[in-house]
């Protein structure tokens, strides 16, 4: 059988491209060898916001009530049943979709030759391959390792550990490391350099606080070196926990069979251009399988649309200039664009902001980086809103948006985003909000 599209992966990539084909009337088969949604669904951004929500739930509310003269009392039910409930129908709901835009789906291994694909016997003819197979977690290598879990099983868990050690200080390490820790847990995180080493060091201070009101002992500049049960031995002593947790970096899955296609790839992942073509002019890849430096969904479905659009004929491009990233901690932290590329920048705090004010959440800041030609280059927030807030940002650095446009953009008032608006008021002494130092 020969199809217009055959995709490999049903993940926020595949699942994307399949559809986009399939509703444009292109005959498309999406095959999956696991369930459908890939790692956001399954174990990356689904389960980690629902923990998010459930552990910020039961550390804060309670803290709010008092804040606004309401007496709360949180207690924690099944929440890890609700959990798997939302993942099962996500992962459904993403086949249904593209079964519901004409697209076929099948459970099944794909493996590669020169121009076909295998599955289960079955020999599949295509004009476009496309491959979006996903991540899995990268482990370290040391003795032991296998009595671990890695951050995917950590997300998953169906009980509260007593004790629990997180290796890495990323993204996964340190949301991991919260989560658990509110919800009953005894944790200890230990990372290799510095906690999330990629973000300003006021950002790290503001979640270092938080890590340390929560009970979590940090152990930076520290590494694992063998693992005996429900010890791990470090460069920095010895720890026990009933679960260890290796939240350590991300590896491509690529298919079997994936050399036969004479593509580019490297130990990161395969070589695209900007249409998201490989080297093979049949061959397409998007999502986490890609060689790209910033591993997230939205950035995988970005490249779903214009994989799919590229092959329907039209002109389109990937860009990655205002890609924001957020990590679900309390505070959150969001970023994008280029800090790099900012000859200026200034900021806004939230302890100024009349709705944090009243909602009682006043940590955090919102700072906006500009570059030679004063446009919006760069965005940095803290803040429990910090996952909505940054949108507007990557809207403003793809609109290239002028510091004085920006300034008086008339936001609601009051709203926590507002502090958009103010961090480039200051550029202008406008940020009236704010008590200024009296010389």
């Amino acid at each position: 059988m020969k199809y217009d599209a055959i995709v490999i992966g049903g993940g926020s990539a595949g699942y994307v491209a399949g559809s986009v084909l399939s509703r444009n009337g292109r005959k498309v088969l999406v095959i999956e060898k696991d369930r459908y949604g890939g790692v956001c669904v399954r174990s990356g951004c689904v389960p980690s916001i629902f923990l998010y929500d459930v552990s910020f739930s039961l550390a804060r509310l309670r803290e709010i009530g008092n804040y606004k003269g309401l007496s709360l009392n949180v207690e924690q039910g099944d929440i890890f049943s609700v959990r798997n409930n939302i993942i099962d129908y996500l992962s459904e709901a993403g086949k249904k979709l593209i079964e519901n835009a004409g697209g076929e789906t099948y459970f099944g291994e794909a493996k590669l030759s020169k121009d076909k694909v295998e599955v289960d016997g079955r020999e599949l003819e295509y004009d476009n391959l496309i491959i979006a197979s996903g991540s899995s977690p990268s482990l370290p290598r040391i003795s032991g390792v296998e009595n671990g879990i890695t951050e995917d099983q950590a997300v998953n868990l169906n009980f509260v550990p007593k004790e629990m050690v997180v290796v890495g200080g990323g993204f996964a390490g340190v949301e991991i490391a919260q989560f658990y820790a509110r919800l009953g847990s005894s944790v200890v995180l230990i990372t290799r350099g510095k906690m999330l080493e990629n973000f300003s060091q006021d950002a790290r201070e503001l979640v270092r606080e938080s890590l340390d009101w929560d009970g979590i002992i940090v152990k930076e500049k520290c590494e694992p070196v063998y693992q005996d049960r429900g010890l791990l031995k470090t460069t920095c002593g010895e720890f026990r926990g009933e679960v260890i947790v290796y939240a350590t970096g991300r590896r491509p899955n690529f298919p079997l069979g994936l050399s036969n296609l004479g593509i580019e790839f490297n130990c990161n992942g395969i070589k695209v251009d900007d249409t998201m073509r490989t080297t093979n002019p049949k061959v397409w890849a998007i999502g986490d399988v890609v060689d790209k430096s910033r591993k997230v969904a939205h950035s995988a479905m970005m490249e779903g649309y214009v994989a799919a659009l590229s092959i329907l004929g039209k002109s389109v491009k990937a860009d990655y200039s205002a890609v924001p990233q957020v990590i679900y901690t309390d505070p959150q932290i969001g970023s994008v664009g280029s800090e790099q590329r900012a000859v200026k920048s200034s900021s806004f705090p939230l302890r100024a902001s009349t709705r944090a004010i009243i909602h009682g959440m006043k940590e955090g800041y919102v700072k906006v980086g500009f570059d030679e030609d004063n446009r919006v280059c760069f965005g940095e927030v803290v803040s429990q809103y910090a996952e909505e807030m940054i949108n507007l940002l990557s809207i403003a650095i793809k609109a290239k948006m002028k510091a004085e446009d920006l300034a008086l953009l008339p936001l609601v008032h009051p709203s926590t985003s507002e502090g958009i608006s103010n961090a480039a008021k200051a550029l202008f002494n406008l940020d009236v909000d704010v008590f200024k130092d009296k010389q």
